[in-house]
């Protein structure tokens, strides 16, 4: 075979100077159009995760979830009492009915109580609505500072208060229903006032429905508010057993 060509020779060498002309420019421009391309997907990323989060902000704000869907309302607490800080009749039924179901469950005991001012009707005659309320603040915190932590308080009435009592048999409950009484009492005489409290209590278990626990509740409180009354109008004083005193705000 005959040797090739000295003009053979110079084709084969351009030929691989430019192949290796463009293999060194591939290596030198590629990464760089790769980072750029990776910058734009990032770039886009970024801009759909930005789109996102405001839509989900923006879903928050108004109660639904990024997909449309509506989501759970805010929590908010229910009213409390403003003259004493105490839950009101609507949390009291509910408290009733959670204690009953626990109580019907684990067989355990759980026991009303029923707190009313007594004589605070005649206060108002004689004193005014104004100085008789007085007398409100000072019976709740009696009745906050010997509860426990367990125990639930609620205002019912004008001078109606509840507590419900977990883990408490009737007889058990007597001491919470005695030293709220000996307190009041102890600030009302004190203070020179004719009202007392009137308390009737009763216990829920296995044997006694709630509903039949607060009718003994309120037949115990009615029979001790009519002894209060046939105290106060035989006891000393003036006319309807009440004294010229006007209630002052008391410390309990």
């Amino acid at each position: 075979m005959d040797p090739p060509s000295q003009q053979t020779l110079l084709v084969v060498i351009f030929v691989a100077i430019v192949a290796n002309l463009f293999l060194a420019i591939g290596l030198l421009i590629g990464p760089r159009l790769g980072d750029r391309s990776r910058g734009r997907s990032l770039a886009v990323d970024g801009a759909v995760g930005a789109g996102i989060a405001a839509m989900s902000n923006g879903a928050s704000r108004n109660g639904r979830s990024p997909l449309g869907l509506m989501g759970p309302p805010e929590a908010t607490a229910p009213p409390l009492d403003p003259e004493t800080g105490f839950d009101l009749s609507p949390v009291w039924a509910r408290w009733l009915e959670e204690e009953e179901a626990r109580v019907r469950r684990y067989r355990r005991s759980a026991t009303v109580v029923i707190v009313e001012v007594e004589g605070l009707d005649r206060l108002v005659e004689r004193f005014g609505a104004e100085a008789a309320g007085r007398l409100i603040p000072p019976v709740a915190t009696t009745m906050r500072r010997h509860a426990r932590e367990t125990d639930r308080l609620a205002r019912l009435g004008a001078v109606r208060f509840g507590a419900l009592l977990p883990e408490t048999d009737e007889i058990s409950a007597i001491n919470y229903v005695e030293r709220i009484r000996m307190a009041c009492d102890t600030w009302l005489e004190a203070g020179g006032v004719a009202a007392r409290l009137a308390i009737g209590w009763a216990e829920a278990n296995n044997g006694r429905t709630m509903d039949a626990a607060l009718m003994s509740a309120e037949d115990r409180l009615n029979a001790d508010r009519r002894h209060e009354r046939l105290t106060s109008d035989n006891g000393a004083g003036t006319e309807d057993g009440v004294t010229e005193t006007e209630p002052a705000d008391a410390e309990a």
